[in-house]
């Protein structure tokens, strides 16, 4: 009965009413559907995660429906992508540099990663890493770029 009416109810109190309300209950039934929830915990659930796929501008919901790329930007990123930059090719170049040992490796990975477009919480849900170890991670990555652009790239910064 939940799935019927309450979802519907909570999904409009969210939106404010918006037209998309029944979609955003759909979306939220498709990733809740992966866990065994009770029905005393479901509504408080589905409220959580739709306000959260309602909210956060970068959720699947919102890439989905709310804010889609417009086609002349996404085709002027497309443009900007074809030419590199000098930054573009600093950072490709050291990416595909060798490793120095396993550590450097690690962060080498985890930064493409994220340079892929992953999240924090994807990378972390993919490795099992910590959302704190991933951050000073990609922080290290900074800091070993930078030695890299005007010297050798020698981890003096711990994790």
């Amino acid at each position: 009965m939940f799935w019927h009416e309450q979802a519907y109810k909570i999904a409009k109190k969210i939106t404010n009413n918006h037209e998309l309300h029944r979609d955003l209950v759909s979306n939220v039934f498709i990733l809740l559907h992966k866990y065994e929830l009770e029905a005393d915990v479901l509504p408080k659930m589905f409220a959580r995660f739709a306000w959260n796929q309602w909210n956060w501008r970068d959720s699947e919901f919102n890439r989905q429906f709310r804010f889609p790329a417009n086609e002349l930007t996404e085709l002027a990123d497309e443009q900007i992508e074809d030419v590199p930059n000098k930054y573009q090719e600093l950072i490709h170049s050291f990416l595909n540099s060798m490793p120095k040992d396993d550590q450097e490796l690690f962060i080498k990975e985890v930064t493409k990663m994220h340079l892929y477009g992953m999240t924090y919480r994807e990378i972390k849900e993919n490795t099992g890493l910590g959302l704190d170890t991933i951050h000073k991670t990609i922080k290290k990555f900074k800091y070993d770029l930078y030695n890299y652009s005007g010297s050798d790239c020698e981890s003096i910064a711990k994790l």
